[in-house]
Order: structure tokens, then sequence, then C-alpha cells
């Protein structure tokens, strides 16, 4: 039976932030994607203010603004092979279980494309490092030795960038790695406490995405969200490979959170495709893959209503 492309490709759009609920809070700026970028217009400084103004004319000041643009990337699969064999002897639909494995690979790359986009990086006032206890469960796929673990003062810092950024307090995010929530915050007898009691935000559905809430931010876990290169100060961003993983990893990396308001942050989604080539002679089989057209950034050059929350040697 040929493969329903468009049933295929819906699925694809319908679920592509499974599990990355968190890419969709943020400014959706799909509809201007104009040759694969985004235009952000960044406004220029406002007029100044006088009061009780003795001279005129008043001085007339033009406003500068600035253009800061992002790029959509393509994202597409390895095309894979289904031979005639397999579909005889498999006692499942492999089409279709490659094509899912195929959804499941883009969706993790245009998670961690999406936080590497919105991350600050080389700011080191957009950047916390951790204060807590040295401890070695939670590093980088590289990393070795031990970090200094995240606190509750270290979100509250993170709290207080935003707040100096005159952001919203509600709708507040914080997308942190799995291990660092499970085996670090978690382990604070404050937060212990406090999640006992429900103080501290009480659990929503889980279709939503958000764990817990903390010092006003909804909480997301994902297995990898940053990771920083370790040269003084820390604020290099690692980056990413054509497969969405820090690319060049070393022992001495540092796992980061990211905490953002949605109102700071973009995303633009384009073109999703299926391809299909079936009963190719050659390959005694059918190829199959698929594309999709991603990108993100956040929305201020002066990178406000973002930081991160980075590891600190121990």
């Amino acid at each position: 039976m040929a493969l329903q492309k468009e049933i295929w490709i819906a699925d694809i759009q319908e679920n592509l932030y499974q599990g990355n609920e968190f890419i969709t809070k943020s400014i959706d700026d799909s509809e201007y994607i104009a040759f694969k970028l985004v235009h952000l217009p960044q406004s220029g400084a406002g007029s100044l203010i006088s009061i009780n103004r003795s001279s005129l004319p008043a001085t007339i000041i033009p406003r500068v603004d600035a253009d800061m643009t992002y790029q959509v990337n393509e994202f597409s699969v390895d095309p894979t092979l289904i031979t005639n064999i397999d579909i005889l002897q498999v006692s499942y639909d492999k089409r279709m279980s490659v094509l899912r494995d195929n959804l499941l690979n883009l969706q993790d790359a245009v998670g961690s494309t999406t936080l590497y986009s919105w991350a600050p990086s080389a700011t080191a006032s957009r950047i916390v490092q951790t204060t807590g206890a040295s401890m070695s469960n939670v590093l980088a796929p590289s990393a070795t030795g031990s970090r200094k673990a995240i606190t509750l003062a270290d979100i509250g810092k993170a709290r207080s960038i935003l707040d100096n950024d005159n952001v919203p307090q509600t709708g507040r995010v914080l997308v942190i790695p799995a291990d660092m929530y499970n085996a670090q915050l978690l382990a604070i007898d404050d937060v212990i406490i406090a999640y006992s009691f429900g103080t501290l935000g009480a659990a929503a559905p889980i279709p939503s995405g958000v764990v817990k809430q903390i010092f006003g931010f909804d909480i997301y876990i994902r297995p990898n969200v940053l990771v920083y290169d370790n040269a003084a100060p820390i604020n290099a961003l690692k980056t990413l490979n054509s497969y969405g993983k820090p690319a060049s990893p070393a022992s001495t990396d540092m796992v980061g959170a990211l905490a953002y308001h949605p109102n700071f942050v973009s995303r633009a989604l384009g073109d999703i495709k299926a391809f299909a080539n079936e009963d190719k002679a050659e390959y005694y089989g059918s190829l199959f893959s698929a594309l999709i057209m991603h990108g993100a950034k956040y929305r201020r050059l002066d990178q406000k209503g973002i930081c991160s929350i980075v590891q600190a040697v121990a």
C-alpha cells in the first residue's frame, strides 16, 4: 500500500513539539518566513523626556531602528531502506515504525536547536553560575569530575535578572536537564517540603509538559538542555553539529538550564515534507525520509528576557 504522505505530514506537524512543549511557549513567527529568513525589527532608543522644558524648539532626534534576522534550518532524516524481504517476513508494519522513529529524531533535533538558539552566549550578565555542593551526579555527555549543584538561590538569581528586565511575572519558563532536576533540585529539603504541601506550585496535567512551578517559573524537564564551554567567564555556548548534538565535547563542559519569558523568544515552522520512493528495482525495496523547516531565536539583540543557569567548577 502506498504511503499516505498527507497523513504522515499531518502527524509530524501535530506531534513535532511532543516532549518539547516548552517550544510552544514562544512567539510564533511562522507567517513571516521569507527565503529561509525571519526578520525581527529592533526599535531604536526612545526620545528623551524633559520636565518643565525651558527652551524651544525642542531638539529633533531621529529614531534609528535595527533589523535582526534568524535562519530557518532544514532538518532532514537520512533515507531508510525497507526491503521486500522485510515486508514479507517482519510481523509488524516496519514502514510506520521507521517513520515514527524518524519523527522522534526530528523532535529531538528541533528541541535542542531551539534551546541553543534561544540561549544567551558570550554575555556574562545573562549567566547565573551554580553555587551548591560539589557533586558528580550531573555531567555533560563527555564531562568528568565534579560540578556545583543547582540551588534555589540560583533560580532566585535568574528570577532577579528577568525582574530587572521588566519581564512579566506570569508565564516564565525554566527548562532544566532531567538529571539536574531529579538528582539535585528534588534533593533540596525546602523543595521536598514545598512540593509535598504544594506551596511551590501544584503539578499540571501531563499534556502541558509542565512538571512543577518554582519562583514563578513553569518547570519543563528534558534529557539534555544546554552545554557551555568552561572558559572563564563561563558564557560560551557550545556549537551544535549537524545532528543537533554539542560539537567538540570536552571533559570540562558544563551543563546549563534555560530561563526565559515567552514574549522574548521566537519560533518559526516552515515546510514539512515526507518522501517515498517505493519499489525501487535497484534496491529491491522502498526508500522513505522526511524533512521539516524550523527556526528559532531570542527576540532582543540585548538578550533581555532570557538567562541561563550554568554549572560552576566545584
